[in-house]
């Protein structure tokens, strides 16, 4: 399992447009919520919010564009968000419960200035940037009511984020309908294809190779 700090800290993110952003505020350990027990999961470790998972199901592929996402799930009353509508300045508000209390605090005119959304299966709602098209949330109004949990696109946090110690993926899910060499990437490393590791490019040229 990763091992994030059971220090409280804060995680940043947003669009690419940074019209949205949020902060993720995670208390102290013993204040994170329990997930799994220890005795419904394999690892012998109670697992605690934040959960942070690859995800290789076939939708969020295509709606990610991405061959694997990645989630960070949490309460929704550690997010705080920030949306910068219209010409105005910034406005924070907290989420609120999935659906019609998503983002109460905020107008439905400002929302949909900013967030759009849809229905990928009758109990999922995604939320994308209306600017950039950022792919930003999954909520499940089914299964995430009784938690009011959030999924939030792992690679949407600030650079800073994605490197805090233990900030990291300790599980695959979906993993039946992975793309198999991507499969093979990720559980073996990028030898198992051909023999050799990938090349490795510092910047976006092919010329340069480390």
């Amino acid at each position: 399992m990763s091992k994030l700090s059971p220090d409280a800290f804060y995680l940043h993110g947003g669009c690419d447009c940074k019209a949205i952003r949020y902060r993720i505020s995670v208390p102290p350990l013993a204040k994170r919520p329990i997930l799994i027990p220890a005795a419904e999961n394999n690892s012998g470790e109670d697992v605690r919010s934040p959960d942070i998972y690859f995800d290789h199901c076939n939708r969020c592929r295509t709606v990610s564009g991405s061959i694997v996402q990645c989630w960070i799930t949490c309460p929704q009353s550690w997010i705080d968000w920030t949306l910068k509508y219209k010409n105005s300045e910034n406005v924070n508000a907290s989420t609120g419960i999935p659906t019609r209390g998503l983002f109460h605090d905020f107008s439905k005119d400002m929302v949909a200035s900013v967030f759009g959304h849809y229905k990928s299966s009758p109990e999922v709602s995604r939320y994308f940037c209306n600017r950039c098209g950022t792919n930003l949330i999954f909520v499940n109004e089914k299964q995430r009511v009784e938690t009011l949990e959030m999924d939030i696109v792992l690679g949407t946090l600030d650079k800073e984020g994605l490197e805090m110690e233990g900030m990291r993926p300790d599980r695959h899910i979906y993993w039946d309908y992975g793309v198999g060499w991507m499969k093979r990437i990720v559980a073996e490393g990028d030898s198992v294809i051909d023999g050799k590791k990938m090349p490795k490019h510092p910047e976006g040229s092919r010329k340069v190779v480390i």
